[in-house]
């Protein structure tokens, strides 16, 4: 089969970036054509190095995300979609939130499927950021793929259309499952976050817990860039150390093995938290507030807290309380938390579900 895949962004890394890139990897490791295509250049080069290894076309335009106007933008996806046309592909695949979706479609032949895949929240928040252009996207895609089931129902409303699936991301499983292992924590306890540092994701809140005497038995790690929370940020909180952002698969394997738990204080809704699921592939339990879908990942009841969705410090405390009773009792299971992310969320689970849905060839080694 051919298969042309559309990002409008590509950043250095990220969970949409590794899932775009794992999912053209899979498909081309077995023997299907595969074109990605995307308006900005700053992919890292980690994911750049498994596209060569899988012979992908990569098409990127020549200049940073960020810094290309629309019209340049425009100029450059015709061009590509001119030559795309040469080639009868069977399936085109485009992302995020851009009109410019509708222009890769151009690139359609006989028989080919289209497919957009909306991987972020789409509640009213961001509906409100939505284009004329961009709704229409998400109305007239022949087919829309939600991040998550509350992404889809939201979808559903938004748009007054049923016909919407839903599939996971692919993502990483930098652990392998036999090196899973229960253990009863250390004093004291390590609590890490793992993502964007950005406001919406809690950040000020894991500073004030930080401080928190209540917890003092507790050290956060926080692993991850963001503008707004330089190193410094973080320099006068002896509980706190900062890690940066973490430079390879190995690195990452390697600091979700120290921690004892992980944590979401979103303030925004989440599409799908992809920092719960791959914390989860290395057993680790978890402590987040309801936003989203990070509800659909709480599948071991002793394993992850759910807090209200605008839980305040106190509340937040309290829910860190718990989990660190729990892991000093060992409540929790490494184990069972690895088990439910095998079902459901581990790369094989999430190639045959999507292999399934695409119609693809993919070979069960």
């Amino acid at each position: 089969m051919n298969l042309l895949f559309y990002s409008p962004i590509m950043g250095r890394y990220g969970g949409i970036e590794r899932h775009i890139c794992s999912l053209a990897s899979v498909a081309a490791e077995n023997g299907h054509y595969v074109r990605l295509l995307t308006t900005s250049n700053s992919l890292g080069e980690e994911l750049r190095h498994g596209l060569r290894r899988s012979e992908i076309i990569l098409r990127e335009l020549p200049i940073a995300q960020g810094h290309a106007p629309r019209w340049r933008k425009l100029l450059w996806i015709f061009c590509e979609v001119l030559s795309a046309r040469k080639v009868s592909w069977d399936i085109i695949y485009t992302n995020g939130q851009s009109a410019i979706s509708r222009y890769v479609w151009l690139a359609k032949r006989d028989r080919c499927r289209i497919i957009h895949h909306h991987h972020t929240a789409a509640d009213s928040d961001e509906q409100k950021t939505w284009s004329k252009s961009f709704r229409q996207v998400l109305k007239n895609a022949p087919e829309l793929i939600a991040c998550s089931q509350t992404t889809r129902a939201l979808l559903s409303r938004a748009l007054h259309r049923t016909s919407i699936s839903f599939l996971p991301y692919l993502t990483q499983c930098p652990i392998t499952h036999d090196a899973i292992k229960n253990r009863l924590p250390s004093i004291p306890q390590h609590f890490g976050f793992v993502g964007r540092l950005i406001p919406e994701k809690g950040i000020d809140a894991i500073i004030s817990l930080a401080n928190d005497a209540s917890l003092e038995h507790i050290r956060w790690h926080i692993h991850g860039e963001g503008s707004k929370y330089p190193a410094k940020r973080f320099e006068s909180h002896s509980r706190i150390q900062y890690h940066g952002a973490y430079k390879s698969v190995a690195e990452y394997a390697q600091l979700l093995s120290a921690l004892d738990a992980v944590v979401l204080f979103s303030t925004h809704n989440e599409g799908m938290p992809l920092s719960l699921i791959e914390a989860m592939s290395a057993g680790l339990p978890w402590v987040a507030t309801n936003q989203g879908g990070t509800n659909e990942l709480g599948l071991s009841p002793s394993n992850h807290i759910l807090l209200p969705a605008f839980s305040d410090n106190a509340e937040l405390a309290n829910g860190v309380k718990e989990m660190s009773r729990r892991l000093s009792l060992g409540i929790t299971s490494r184990i069972e938390q690895r088990r439910v992310y095998d079902l459901q969320y581990s790369p094989s689970a999430v190639i045959s579900a999507w292999a399934k849905y695409l119609g693809l060839f993919v070979s069960a080694n």
